[in-house]
């Protein structure tokens, strides 16, 4: 039996993407969807484009209301939500045609809780090509927000997934604030019993110019010392290697706001804090044989080679 997905797309002035990406969900293999576009108080065409899109399919449903940001929109997706499974995709983004069976199936065959596929990393103007799967592996929970949290396989992000919707039942993500995903995904993670992962392909991520991984540094980038904050307690009385995990996760997090904070005194209390995570936990994740190669140099920079971590630090790509 085919399940109704539920694929929620929050939108917010991306007039110039949505076709794509809402074209790329109505022509999926997998029929039996409902798609809930979230207008999140766009002020250009987007929201016009969202009723025209319902006039034309009737799996779309839209949902107008006041900009709360990312988070909210995804909330009021959720709550709107009817399908046993629900899939989050970016507005901008897009994915291709057998993305939601891919993880349908690979969840259905391996009896699992959660699905995740690769993204595939796109810029304007250029031809984006999906891969197919060449490795697939099944985690259980704890496995699975192991290898989330140390970076390795899949990314902390909620869309190139499909989850059980009653998971969000008691979660939400949090609004106002940047990577809303760090502070979910292992939440949702802790409760499923079996996790499944495929390498392939699927979910086309746009790099744009203006969107929110390129935008100017804020108070707002700091969110995530908060959230790794939260992180650790939730695994202070966890096992070993999720205590190690989160850890980790943290200290990656500290040096990425250590190198990035503008000097400028807005952000002195932000760097001090990075600078007290990094001095607690550099010696503990440098013994931690479980950590990226990346990682380990980074550390090994801050600790003998400070100088010139900010020319080293500017040729490295954060997505591989």
């Amino acid at each position: 039996m085919n399940e109704l997905i539920s694929i929620v797309v929050p939108v917010y002035n991306v007039e110039k993407y949505l076709s794509t990406c809402v074209e790329s969900i109505l022509k999926q293999t997998y029929s039996n969807i409902e798609v809930i576009l979230v207008d999140d108080g766009s002020t250009d065409c987007s929201g016009e484009m969202c009723d025209h899109y319902m006039g034309l399919d009737e799996r779309i449903k839209v949902i107008h209301k006041k900009n709360g940001g990312l988070s909210d929109a995804r909330n009021k997706g959720i709550i709107q939500a009817e399908g046993k499974y629900i899939t989050f995709i970016d507005s901008d983004d897009v994915v291709s045609l057998d993305y939601v069976e891919y993880l349908y199936n690979i969840l259905e065959e391996n009896d699992g809780d959660i699905a995740i596929c690769d993204p595939v990393h796109c810029y304007p103007n250029e031809k984006i090509v999906f891969e197919e799967e060449t490795f697939k592996r099944v985690y259980k929970a704890e496995d699975a927000i192991v290898e989330m949290l140390y970076q390795k396989s899949f990314l902390v992000a909620a869309w190139g997934k499909l989850y059980k919707k009653d998971y969000f039942e008691e979660i939400e993500f949090p609004e106002g604030m940047l990577f809303e995903d760090s502070a979910v995904m292992y939440k949702i993670f802790d409760k499923a019993k079996k996790i499944v992962y495929g390498n392939a392909k699927l979910y086309g991520y746009m790099h744009r110019e203006g969107s929110i991984t390129t935008k100017k540094f804020s108070k707002r980038d700091c969110d995530i010392l908060t959230i790794c904050q939260q992180l650790t307690e939730y695994m202070s009385n966890r096992s070993e290697k999720l205590q190690k995990a989160a850890r980790s996760y943290q200290t990656a997090a500290a040096f990425r706001i250590y190198m990035n904070a503008p000097r400028n005194g807005m952000f002195d209390s932000e760097i001090q804090n990075s600078k007290q995570l990094l001095k607690i936990n550099c010696k503990l994740v440098m013994q931690d044989p479980c950590i990226r190669k990346k990682m380990k140099i980074a550390l090994l920079m801050y600790m003998f080679a400070r100088p010139i971590m900010p020319i080293v630090y500017k040729k490295i790509n954060r997505w591989k």
